[in-house]
C-alpha cells in the first residue's frame, strides 16, 4: 500500500490503507507517546509530543529536523469523535492566517483507511507540507510495522 496524495489550490488530500485495526490507528494519532515515533518529515530525528485528546484540546508537537533544529507544530482540536474524526486548526505561516486540518479513520476490509484533509496551505509551502505529510504517513506505516524511533 502506498500514500496517495493530492493537491488542488491550497488544499492537500493524503490517503493510505494501514494494516492495523482502526483502534490502533485512532490511538497512533492521539496518543503522545505513539505520535513520537513517527510524526514529522523526513528528516525528523525526533519528536517530542504533549496531546489533549478532546474537543477544545491542545496538540503540541516539537519535532528536531536534521540539519535544521527545533520545528513546533501546535494547534487546537476543533473536532473530536472517536475514532472516525480529528479536526483541528494551526497557526500558518503568516500569524493572521490558520490552516485547517481534518483526519478521517473508516474499517476498511484488511485494515484502516485513514484520509488527511489540509487547506489554506499557503502556495510556497504546499510542496513542502505534501512532503511532510507523506513521509509522516509512511512512516505510520513503518510503526506499525514495528519501526520504533527514540522518543
Amino acid at each position: 500500500m502506498t500514500t496517495e496524495t493530492h493537491v488542488k489550490g491550497d488544499t492537500l488530500t493524503v490517503r493510505r490503507v494501514y494494516d492495523a485495526s482502526l483502534a490502533e490507528t485512532w490511538d497512533a494519532w492521539i496518543e503522545a507517546g505513539k505520535t513520537t515515533h513517527w510524526w514529522g518529515c523526513s528528516q525528523t530525528t525526533k519528536v517530542r509530543s504533549e496531546v489533549e485528546p478532546k474537543l477544545g484540546g491542545k496538540y503540541h508537537h516539537e519535532m528536531t529536523i536534521e540539519g535544521q533544529g527545533e520545528h513546533l507544530i501546535a494547534g487546537e482540536f476543533t473536532a473530536y469523535d472517536p475514532p472516525s474524526l480529528l479536526a483541528y486548526r494551526m497557526p500558518g505561516i503568516d500569524p493572521e492566517q490558520t490552516m485547517d486540518v481534518r483526519v478521517e479513520f473508516k474499517e476498511v476490509f484488511g485494515g484502516t483507511e485513514v484520509t488527511l484533509t489540509q487547506n489554506m496551505i499557503p502556495e510556497p509551502f504546499r510542496g513542502m507540507v505534501e512532503a511532510g505529510w507523506t513521509a509522516s504517513f509512511d512512516r505510520l506505516a513503518r510503526f506499525f510495522d514495528g519501526d520504533r524511533r527514540a522518543a
